[in-house]
């Protein structure tokens, strides 16, 4: 905070000072998107084409050249934004920004990301010619030619980041920062383990979705276990703070689905998909075509990636939304009093020990040590107060597996056909994915790529482990061809929307899944038509309408008291509500009740048992939007007791206290007109860059929007929000881009990014997208040289010195 006041008063006091001189320097450092360049390391001459929107569409004449030309314009663009991720990840984020991001970096560099990095690094792209490794370095020469001799991004100068080079292990950072998001343990396991032990198995039946009553056994430690249970749920609760201070987003889900040659009007399969990402300025993905002798390629890229995780060739396409299986658990070790040793199976084995120093701007190094079970790091030492307690360690499926999800992504872009394709996406480990396919040739797939664990029958993975014995110890994995999957199955289409997938072989999977609002309205849609078409799928991906939701007030209207007088603002709440038809629009009454009720019967049901951290803890995730319909229709649930007083409160009881506080906090909102309740009044977007996050001066000149928005979490348009008191709803995530293929015309997709490709604050492509965004609307992706020419910004010529 300090230091981002710091910048402030220099851009208040420069900007009259330096006058033109300064705006001068800042034209200066923006993109070039045209004339000619000569850089050190190219084969032969590179042509870059900009189309109006800032993307590039690359003209080379090898692969290495290609690649060398996407790291010199993604970072032209994006530098800033990879100088972010790949530091916080490393845990070098408090170098730059200060004392405040020391703990951020404490548990970055207890995960092991760094040390996951380097060790992937160093089997794929140190050694070898392998045709990944070349392109993956082109890629990096190609950044590092802009870093050398490229101008130097604004907030470099504001923050005082010095330019270094960027490293083959960076690639591993940047994409174990984003495997780190995929990673919901920390958010549901310690909040449900707090639970159980607690308040017990009666009332984890309206919680956990696979938790079977009287299969959970509860081992004994030499010390009572109750006396340490509190330990996971109090990890939660302080490494939300810390994560909140991470000044770029991370991944949390998304939406794909693929409608088959026999449900499309052209008999060509349609792939959809949009990811779902924190919101921030810039926008997470880049878009770059690539074209050389022997491949055709339209993708979006991370920054910082040399491959596009997403994107369609001239025969094939894919999408990826989170697996969100459960690929992480914590197990409680037995400590020895005096030594750093834990107890395994019979013995006392000593941990392993790595020493960190974390370097701080304007303040002293710090330096701390990491202990390392068999399990994984012990993940207590990072929180204040935690240190002496007894040991968690954290085990991460990421971390027990070299990376090879770029490998993955390299080999499916060069998938000649599906069988090229299943193989490819086969050897990913972990993040879990969600592989979504489609070809020219009528394929359509969807693949659940990852490794699932396999686990004793007694084992409920969401709560606390023993980790002294083996007893609760993993049995291995499950091969790939075990795992959920669908080629070309009969009903015509494949999705995913992070929900559960069916059983195999009768297995139900654990993991973190969304609840069934987004999945069911896409199969909804689906299954109601069977001549598809382009321009109905881009409407169906902003579909606003939730019908999940629409059964939940069923069950609310339908528990209040008969008898009850209301005053005439409540009655006509009341017929909103009952007339609603499930709409997120602008113009919606229905979301802005809803959500207010909804927030009252959930905090007055579940707050006086789990305490007022704990449920604000979960109050943003996938884990209280899953117990909300289970819990509204239990009519028996022990949740409806409020332990704080001596009665017995019933579920008529909260219904009505909770609606009674919502419609006199909305009346003092909104006014008593209740037409004039509507939703983009509360909801609504922002994108918050690092810089501007602290409102003011920098927040107008580094923000974008925010714009009252559309959509909301259970909808297919999930600009999401976060349940809350305050009754305005800043959208925290949604779509970071939409996209549409037509298998029969590849060379004109279309998508959209949520402000613009540029992360430079004075470009025209740093905010062009953000209206036509949370309108709904597309703009074209190119792959057709004369179309591009027509509609051209700019040619950059790249000359090899």
């Amino acid at each position: 905070m300090k230091l981002f006041k710091k910048i402030a008063l220099v851009v208040i006091i420069l900007i009259p000072i330096c006058g033109s001189g300064g705006y001068m320097y800042l034209r200066n450092s923006l993109p070039t998107y045209s004339g000619e360049l000569t850089l050190q390391g190219l084969n032969e001459e590179v042509e870059v084409l900009f189309d109006t929107y800032a993307i590039p569409h690359i003209y080379a004449q090898n692969e290495a050249d290609a690649y060398f030309a996407l790291g010199y314009v993604h970072a032209q663009e994006r530098l800033f934004q990879m100088e972010l991720i790949r530091r916080a990840a490393s845990g070098r984020l408090a170098e730059i920004l200060g004392p405040d991001l020391v703990e951020v970096d404490q548990l970055f560099r207890t995960v092991g990301l760094d040390q996951a990095a380097k060790e992937s690094a160093s089997c794929f792209l140190i050694e070898g010619k392998t045709p990944f490794r070349q392109a993956a370095l082109a890629y990096i020469d190609g950044v590092n030619q802009f870093i050398e001799t490229g101008p130097t991004p604004p907030e470099f100068e504001l923050i005082g980041i010095p330019k270094t080079p960027f490293t083959p292990e960076n690639v591993y950072h940047i994409s174990g920062y984003m495997a780190f998001g995929f990673a919901m343990g920390f958010d549901e396991d310690p909040a449900v383990d707090r639970i159980l032990r607690n308040w017990g198995p009666d009332y984890l039946v309206d919680v956990v979705d696979n938790y079977k009553g009287g299969t959970q056994t509860i081992k004994s430690f030499p010390l009572p276990i109750l006396q340490h249970a509190p330990q996971l749920s109090d990890l939660r609760s302080r490494i939300r703070p810390i994560l909140d201070k991470l000044p770029i987003p991370l991944l949390i889900g998304s939406n794909s689905w693929i409608v088959g040659p026999q449900k499309t009007k052209s008999g060509h399969a349609i792939l959809e998909n949009d990811t779902h990402i924190g919101y921030s300025q810039p926008a997470v993905w880049y878009e770059a075509h690539l074209e050389y002798p022997g491949f055709s390629f339209y993708g979006l890229h991370l920054a910082g990636l040399p491959l596009g995780v997403i994107g369609h060739t001239r025969s094939h396409a894919w999408g990826i939304t989170m697996l969100e299986n459960d690929d992480m658990d914590f197990f409680i070790e037995k400590k020895h009093p005096d030594r750093p040793e834990v107890w395994e199976d019979d013995q006392w084995v000593p941990l392993k020990v790595r020493e960190e120093v974390i370097r701080v701007k304007d303040a002293p190094d710090q330096s701390f040590q990491v202990f390392t079970s068999r399990h994984g790091p012990l993940v207590q030492q990072v929180f204040e107060g935690m240190v002496d307690t007894m040991p968690i360690a954290m085990s991460w499926a990421y971390n027990q597996f070299l990376n090879k999800s770029l490998h993955a992504v390299y080999k499916l872009a060069h998938a000649r056909d599906i069988n090229d394709a299943r193989s490819a996406v086969s050897s990913i480990d972990a993040p879990g994915l969600n592989m979504m396919y489609a070809d020219t040739a009528g394929n359509i797939a969807w693949w659940a790529a990852g490794r699932y664990t396999r686990y004793p029958a007694h084992v409920n993975t969401k709560t606390l482990l023993d980790g002294s014995t083996a007893e609760d110890a993993p049995l291995g994995k499950y091969p790939f061809e075990e795992n959920p999957q669908a080629e070309n199955p009969p009903w015509g289409y494949v999705y995913s929307a992070n929900n559960q997938p069916d059983s195999v072989h009768g297995q139900i999977f654990p993991g973190y899944y969304a609840p069934e609002g987004r999945p069911r309205r896409i199969v909804e849609m689906l299954e109601a038509k069977n001549d598809w078409t382009v321009e109905e799928v881009q409407k169906m991906s902003v579909d606003t309408r939730s019908t999940s939701q629409l059964d939940i007030i069923t069950v609310m209207i339908d528990g209040l008291s008969k008898d009850k007088e209301r005053s005439t603002v409540e009655q006509k709440a009341l017929e909103q509500l009952k007339g609603w038809d499930g709409q997120h629009l602008l113009a919606s009454i229905g979301p802005v009740i809803y959500q207010r009720w909804t927030y009252h019967i959930m905090y007055m049901a579940m707050a006086d048992e789990m305490g007022e951290p704990d449920f604000k803890a979960i109050s943003g995730g996938f884990l209280l939007k899953r117990t909300t319909p289970r819990l509204m229709s239990n009519e028996a649930s022990r949740w409806w007791d409020d332990i704080t007083t001596e009665a017995k409160e019933t579920r008529e009881d909260i219904f009505e206290k909770a609606f009674s506080h919502a419609i006199s906090q909305l009346q003092t909102q909104l006014g008593n007109d209740v037409s004039q309740w509507q939703w983009g009044k509360v909801h609504t977007v922002e994108h918050q860059h690092a810089i501007g996050r602290q409102g003011g001066a920098l927040g107008a000149t580094f923000n974008v929007g925010p714009f009252p928005t559309m959509g909301g979490s259970e909808a297919i348009n999930c600009i999401a929000v976060k349940t809350s008191a305050s009754g305005t709803y800043e959208s925290t995530y949604g779509p970071a881009m939409r996209n549409v293929v037509d298998l029969g015309n590849l060379e004109t997709g279309w998508a959209i990014l949520p402000t613009g490709q540029s992360g430079h604050f004075l470009s025209d492509h740093y905010d062009d997208q953000a209206e036509m965004y949370v309108k709904g609307e597309y703009r074209k992706m190119m792959m057709n040289r004369a179309d591009i020419e027509a509609d051209m910004k700019g040619k950059l010529v790249l000359k090899k010195k």
